[in-house]
């Protein structure tokens, strides 16, 4: 079993705010489940995640009809408004492929945003009714997540794309921060994002030190391999980054037992409500 933690879909023609259409021609276009297929079946994986792209409730409406007719879509995170008085979380659980939901801090202006008291409630709340956490912060947030994670109840909380360490950002600052938040025990990181960060350079060796660093803080049995799908197809194919995964974790010596969990057993972790059998 395998399954990539975090796949997006989008059609041009819904007409949502999808940044990363707009921001690059590669993407705009529509990136949809047939267009994945032959890729998950030449890398042996058999589940995917989708992931909400569009902070619109009507941008998860639409991937929640597409993930209900989608047997590999075994799992979604969904966009609320984390600001408002009262998040309908009911109405997420009673949709079986609601996995979780996702704080999308990058396409805030506020970098405080996260630390707000009626945001810091609602992901309280989310996480009590049994929905996973999933954050997308750069590191201009990290200052101000860091004490939120202190605060907030059990549940499984996901960090996007190796917790998003932008070239040029500051490294050390980065890791002390990926440090603090370790410090808590359900804190997951994704296996993600280097294509899309690192551009060209996305197979250097400074590029591929944050794997290290990102395994020696967390650990084999934090980490989940995800693809960013199709974030990453300027710089790589699908493909491609499945093999620069399975070889990275070889040379690391990683057990077949541990390599298991980064591909499948950790994204179940990470998601309680995950339909997947293993």
């Amino acid at each position: 079993m395998r399954i990539d933690a975090h796949v997006h879909f989008w059609k041009l023609a819904c007409g949502f705010d999808n940044r990363p259409v707009a921001d690059h021609p590669a993407y705009r276009r529509d990136f949809l489940p047939r267009d994945i297929e032959p890729e998950l079946i030449a890398s042996a994986v058999d589940a995917v995640v989708l992931v909400q792209t569009a902070p619109q409730t009507e941008e998860t409406d639409w991937l929640l009809a597409l993930a209900e007719r989608e047997p590999r879509v075994r799992g979604m995170t969904a966009w609320v408004d984390l600001a408002a008085e009262d998040c309908d979380f009911d109405a997420l659980l009673a949709r079986p492929k609601v996995v979780g939901i996702r704080a999308q801090l990058r396409r805030i202006a506020d970098s405080a945003f996260v630390a707000r008291p009626r945001v810091v409630a609602n992901l309280g709340a989310a996480l009590r009714a049994g929905l996973a956490v999933t954050v997308l912060a750069e590191q201009r947030h990290h200052e101000y997540l860091a004490p939120v994670l202190e605060q907030l109840p059990d549940g499984p909380i996901t960090l996007n794309h190796l917790g998003m360490p932008l070239p040029g950002a500051g490294r050390g600052a980065w890791r002390t921060a990926m440090q603090r938040f370790a410090q808590r025990g359900d804190v997951f990181v994704q296996f993600s994002g280097l294509p899309f960060l690192f551009g060209e350079r996305w197979r250097d060796a400074d590029a591929h030190a944050i794997l290290d660093d990102v395994l020696d803080i967390y650990g084999p049995g934090r980490l989940m391999f995800a693809s960013d799908w199709p974030m990453l197809v300027r710089f790589a194919t699908y493909g491609d980054w499945v093999r620069a995964v399975e070889r990275y974790l070889a040379e690391r010596q990683l057990s077949a037992a541990e390599i298991a969990n980064v591909f499948a057993g950790n994204a179940m972790r990470a998601h309680p409500r995950l339909g997947v059998s293993a």
